[in-house]
């Protein structure tokens, strides 16, 4: 598809400069269309919510092809706290020297969970942020034969730094810990393969990248820890044959990762068969390519007006961009005048991109940035 039969399935890029993926991604008129089909049978009383768990399952399997994972290995989730959570219930009582590692500046969904365990005995050490140094490093210094996890964000949500997955497991794998990675802002924007990378557990929620809405999203367990993991709070749809498990007394749990299912959200899951087709139309491969594109051409913008982000070496980099300027806020307030939606982080302006943007976009926002 070209640029503009692309914008064309997002009618909002029509006046707006729409830079904000990082928080909620451009709504497009498969979602909506997904969404309004939903809602008119509901309000007929010809909703079918079997056509909505069904939808659920054909999420599942496209989450598990974008992350190179099987459908049997991904579960259900709305969101990362709620898989974090997960994570950390079945890890069992601390003993002498277990410990956890976080970073310290991470996305709470991605730390509170983790802090809790303290109470469990367990020393939760904290990595210094993105910002600080190298991060595997960081990782790799503060990691021992005690370790038993690190929790780590594929993408800072703050700074735009992609970690090296790939070398962190392999900090993990020297002290037998699990790696739980929070993908919230790396599915859909940047490579994520979970065999290469060697992750344990990585999770992500609909609707930044992945273009859906929120109340859906993943978590994938590798398969061969799922024997090892016990259900929270499993329902009906945990069960070995969900359509069968509705009653007692008997529980048959799913051997795969859907006995880690919560109850589905049937309208989200029914848009993101939307989303779904968005990657299909465009397909994976050249949403990736473009992204790339787009951030090395974010960044030559920002040099050439005198501006830069955090200087990460370009394999560090993501679809994120966080701007250092004088003023943040008044930065804000000229951009929402002229219709470019992005946010402040940290003090600092940041621009999230993503495959529907243009380069002339990123050329105009770079200039107003600039225009202090």
């Amino acid at each position: 598809m070209t640029p503009d039969e692309i914008r064309d399935l997002f009618p909002g890029l029509r006046d707006t400069v729409y830079l904000n993926t990082a928080t909620m991604c451009m709504g497009s008129t498969p979602v909506r269309e997904a969404y309004n089909r939903a809602t008119e049978r509901w309000v007929a009383g010809r909703f079918d919510w079997v056509d909505a768990e069904e939808a659920g399952e054909a999420a599942r399997r496209a989450f598990a092809e974008l992350i190179n994972a099987t459908a049997q290995e991904i579960a259900l989730i709305p969101s990362v706290s709620t898989a974090a959570g997960l994570i950390a219930t079945n890890l069992p009582p601390a003993q002498r020297g277990d410990n956890l590692l976080v970073t310290e500046d991470d996305f709470t969904s991605n730390l509170f969970p983790w802090l809790l365990l303290k109470e469990r005995g367990y020393e939760v050490r904290m990595v210094p942020g993105a910002t600080a140094g190298p991060p595997v490093e960081a990782y790799a210094a503060r990691a021992d034969a005690g370790t038993r996890l690190i929790a780590v964000s594929a993408v800072h949500s703050l700074t735009g730094y992609r970690i090296d997955l790939q070398a962190l497991s392999q900090v993990a794998a020297r002290s037998g810990a699990w790696l739980f990675v929070d993908a919230c802002q790396a599915a859909g924007a940047v490579p994520i393969d979970v065999r290469r990378d060697g992750i344990d557990f990585l999770s992500a929620a609909s609707h930044k990248f992945l273009l859906g809405s929120r109340g859906m999203g993943y978590l994938f367990i590798r398969d061969a820890l799922l024997p090892k993991l016990r259900p929270i709070g499993p329902g009906w749809r945990a069960g070995r044959k969900p359509m069968e498990s509705f009653y007692g007394p008997n529980m048959d749990l799913s051997p795969n990762a859907s006995r880690f299912d919560s109850s589905l959200a049937w309208f989200p899951a029914m848009a993101e068969q939307g989303a779904i087709e968005i990657f299909r139309r465009v397909g994976r491969a050249a949403i990736l390519e473009r992204n790339a594109r787009l951030i090395e051409h974010l960044h030559q913008a920002l040099a050439a007006h005198g501006l830069s982000a955090f200087p990460f070496p370009p394999a560090s980099r993501s679809t994120i961009a966080s701007v250092q300027v004088k003023d943040a806020d008044a930065a804000l307030k000229r951009l929402q005048a002229a219709n470019v939606i992005a946010t402040v982080r940290g003090g600092r302006v940041r621009l999230a991109a993503h495959f529907y943007n243009l380069e002339s976009e990123l050329e105009q926002v770079a200039a107003l940035l600039a225009s202090e």
